[in-house]
C-alpha cells in the first residue's frame, strides 16, 4: 500500500488510470478510502449535497488517498508509462471552448 497526495482537479477516474491504469481502479480506490471527499467549492458551485461523495467531480486538493500498490488490478505496462498527474477535469470554461 502507498499513500499519494490528490493534485488539484483530479477526479477520482484521473488517480484510478493513473496508479492503477485503469478505470476499473475507481471501485479499489472507493474500498480503501471510505471517506473520500470532493473539493467543496465545486459541490457548492454545483448546488450539490456536501455531505454525498460524486465520484464525477474533482477531489479535494492535498487530501491523502490510499492506493494498493501491489495488487492484481493494477495495469503495469501501462502505469509504467505515465510520468506525471493525470487530471481530465474540464472546468466550465474549458467545456465552452471546445464547444466553439
Amino acid at each position: 500500500m502507498k499513500k499519494v497526495e490528490v493534485q488539484a482537479d483530479q477526479t477520482i477516474l484521473d488517480l484510478a488510470m493513473q496508479y492503477y491504469g485503469t478505470a476499473e481502479g475507481v471501485s479499489e480506490i472507493l474500498r480503501l478510502n471510505p471517506l473520500l471527499e470532493n473539493d467543496p467549492q465545486r459541490l457548492a458551485a454545483e448546488g450539490r449535497n456536501m455531505a454525498d461523495f460524486y465520484p464525477d467531480l474533482r477531489l479535494k486538493t492535498g487530501q491523502i488517498v490510499i492506493i494498493d500498490d501491489g495488487g492484481t488490478l493494477i495495469k503495469k505496462s501501462i502505469v509504467k508509462k505515465i510520468d506525471r498527474s493525470v487530471t481530465t477535469y474540464m472546468t466550465k470554461e474549458w467545456q465552452e471552448q471546445l464547444m466553439r
